[in-house]
């Protein structure tokens, strides 16, 4: 079984989410600060005993790449010289506009907005668990 985690990144905030490949689930974590991630990852890492990062990757719609997509890269390259584990990237075009839509369920406004990150987050890990371990895929 691998643990995997799920990271939605952004200039201001970053959204994590936990999943593994034995359940093919991926769960919102926490939103924290860029500055932290690396030392954050190397906890989970210790704590958690994390395998692989799974980081979104901002394409346009045409699938084309865009300044975001470059400072995506850019971060991840810095991460992937500090961290103990691989980085691989997937898709996260449709997972904010997913994980806004799921927020409004939540019970204020406050709380939505703090918790789309991890959520896009979660969005992004499940879209790689599906991908490489949907069902009947072992």
């Amino acid at each position: 079984m691998k643990n995997i985690l799920g990271i939605d990144y952004g200039s201001s905030k970053v959204g994590l989410a936990l999943g593994d490949s034995e359940t093919k689930l991926a769960s919102p974590f926490k939103v924290i600060a860029p500055a932290d991630l690396f030392l954050e990852i190397e906890r989970l890492i210790e704590h958690r005993g994390l395998d692989l990062a799974v980081m979104g990757l901002p394409l346009g719609l045409n699938s084309q790449e865009t300044e975001q997509t470059k400072e995506v890269r850019q971060f991840a390259a810095e991460l992937a010289e500090k961290i103990s584990i691989p980085l691989v990237f997937e898709d996260e075009r449709f997972s904010t506009a997913q994980a806004k839509k799921e927020g409004k369920a939540s019970p204020t406004k406050r709380e939505a907005r703090s918790g789309d990150d991890a959520v896009a987050a979660m969005y992004i890990l499940q879209s790689y668990l599906d991908r490489t371990y949907g069902f009947g895929n072992s």
